[in-house]
This record gives C-alpha cells, sequence and structure tokens, in this order.
C-alpha cells in the first residue's frame, strides 16, 4: 500500500472528521458516543498548527486520508514537558505497516519538539494497537479497570508511557 504521510491542514477537517467517527463507529477502539462538530475539528487542527506540533496524516495517491496520529500538549507548565498521543487507522488501511510508519513519524516529531515523554491509554481487547505500542518501546504503566462499559460489554484501559529522552 502506497501513502505519504504529511501534516493536516484546515483543508482537511472534513475528511479527518470523517474518519475519527468512522473509527468510533466500529465501537471498538475509540470511545464511539463522544461526536465532535466541524468547527471544532477545524480549531483543533488549526491550533496543532499554530503550536508547531501539526496533527500527521497518512494519505492514499488520490488524497484519501487513511489514518492520523497527533500528540496534545499538557495544559499546565508541570505537565507541558509530556505529550499524549492519540491515533486511528482507517479499516482495510490495517495491517499494512501503517500505524507503524505513523508511530515513527510522530516520535520523530516528539523528538524534534523536545517532549521527554508520550503518555497514550489503549482499551485492554486492543491487542494489535498495544502490539504495536510495545513493538516502539511503549511500556504499560497501569490499568483501569472496566473503564469503559458499552453495548453491555466492559473493557480496561491501559496507560502506556514511552520516554523520548
Amino acid at each position: 500500500m502506497k501513502y505519504t504521510i504529511r501534516p493536516l491542514t484546515f483543508t482537511d477537517s472534513e475528511s479527518y472528521l470523517s474518519l475519527v467517527n468512522e473509527i468510533k463507529d466500529e465501537g471498538a477502539y475509540l470511545f464511539a458516543t463522544l461526536r465532535f462538530a466541524l468547527d471544532d475539528t477545524k480549531k483543533y487542527i488549526a491550533a496543532h498548527e499554530r503550536a508547531g506540533n501539526p496533527v500527521l496524516g497518512a494519505f492514499d495517491a488520490g488524497g484519501g486520508l487513511l489514518g492520523w496520529i497527533d500528540i496534545n500538549i499538557g495544559g499546565i507548565q508541570e505537565l507541558a514537558h509530556i505529550g499524549t498521543l492519540g491515533m486511528g487507522v482507517r479499516r482495510d488501511a490495517r495491517g499494512f505497516g501503517l500505524g507503524s510508519a505513523l508511530m515513527d513519524a510522530c516520535l520523530a516529531q516528539a523528538r524534534g519538539l523536545g517532549f521527554e515523554k508520550i503518555e497514550l491509554e489503549v482499551f485492554a481487547s486492543n491487542e494489535a494497537a498495544r502490539a504495536l505500542y510495545k513493538k516502539k518501546g511503549f511500556f504499560e504503566e497501569g490499568t483501569r479497570r472496566k473503564k469503559r462499559k458499552f453495548e453491555g460489554r466492559y473493557d480496561d484501559l491501559v496507560s502506556m508511557g514511552f520516554f523520548v529522552r
């Protein structure tokens, strides 16, 4: 599968929002009931651009968004050295190394921005993502038991970390 990784821009807002909601609709990887408006999505992308910390996207040859990854900066001074990672890959683009390539690009960006630590949370049932994160050097920091209850099923939330420096 051929793709190009580049920063998302304002013009990518609709495709980004659509992909996020598509993955939420799967009900397995993101908090499915939390939805954002298009205006909020545009502001999110713009805020990342202004901070010099763009949301990265992987695009196919036709310009279709296949996946994204981003790092959110801690909101207070004591947490400014830590970024929180979020990512998603379209269902039909999984299994081709796209998640790994997005992680590599994001971690290189984190190094360049001077982050000391990257954190993330992943549902325990998402074994493929957990394996990818461990392969990239993330370690488990703790588990929040029965954090999510969706459609009558519980899932634990695993906290993971990665020391950039």
